[in-house]
This record gives C-alpha cells, structure tokens and sequence, in this order.
C-alpha cells in the first residue's frame, strides 16, 4: 500500500530545442559568418598579442605542475 496517492497524469511543457533542421543548418552558417568576419577584420597584431598571452598563460600552468 503505497504512503501517498501519485497523480498518474504529471504536467509536463515543451520547449522548443532547436530540432528544425533549417534552423539548425542556419545556426551553423550564422557561426560559420562570425568566425570569418572575425578572423578577417581584426588586425595582424591583435592575433599575435592573443598568442603571446596563451603562450604566457600555458608557461605559467607549465611551472605550476
């Protein structure tokens, strides 16, 4: 004998999860737009200070191990 009666009918809502195929080939070339934009517009040097800064960054975890 159960201690509680359970409701056999739970509610229950849907979201929508993106499953449409056009929305989600969309999604991709809207990512794909930003990375080459991205890639494209900023300049030389700004690439190379993001790199010095990884480089610093993996030297510092490096030492720390």
């Amino acid at each position: 004998m159960p201690c509680c009666d359970v409701d056999p009918e739970i509610e229950t809502r849907h979201y929508p999860n993106g499953s449409s195929t056009g929305f989600r080939i969309a999604g991709f070339v809207l990512i794909g737009i930003g990375v080459l934009l991205i890639l494209l517009c900023v300049p030389c040097w700004a690439w190379l200070a993001a790199i010095g800064a990884l480089l610093i960054f993996l030297g510092i975890l490096l030492i720390r191990k």
